[in-house]
């Protein structure tokens, strides 16, 4: 890979629910996304992590996805065996005093393998969540 792409952001379940309670910031991207033609990539895990959180965020979330810039993000096979190592990576890779990983974040996952493959920014406002699993990944706090 040689030089930065051009491309857009991902947006991981913080920023989806930022966008539901009406957070300027995330509205703003949202508006300069649209006005740009910055296309804007959505984890459909990080869909339904915000449905599950927020009950009304079907209208903001189908508003969204009603634009041709927004890239739906399914968790394909050839996507989450690359999840899966990146996880495996990071679980295998404790400090050998810390406590053994028994849990994973799957939708953390996904979104730094997106924004590594694709070299574009995260959109969050949960730095920390991603930032576990790769503290070189670029976000931009919202």
């Amino acid at each position: 890979m040689s030089g930065p792409a051009l491309g857009g952001k991902v947006l991981d379940a913080s920023a989806l629910v930022a966008l539901v309670r009406g957070r300027l910031s995330v509205m703003t991207w949202i508006d300069v996304a649209r006005t740009a033609g910055i296309p804007l990539y959505l984890p459909s895990l990080a869909i339904s992590e915000a449905r599950a959180l927020r009950a009304d965020a079907g209208p903001d979330l189908a508003d969204l996805l009603g634009h041709p810039w927004v890239v739906l993000g399914e968790l394909d096979t050839t996507t989450a065996a690359a999840v899966e190592q990146l996880l495996e990576r990071v679980a295998h890779t404790q400090p050998a005093d810390a406590e053994p990983v028994e849990v994973v974040d799957v939708l953390a996952g996904h979104v730094v393998h997106i924004a590594r493959t694709r070299r574009w920014p995260v959109l969050t406002t949960d730095p920390d969540r991603l930032c576990r699993l790769d503290h070189a990944v670029e976000v931009q706090l919202l």
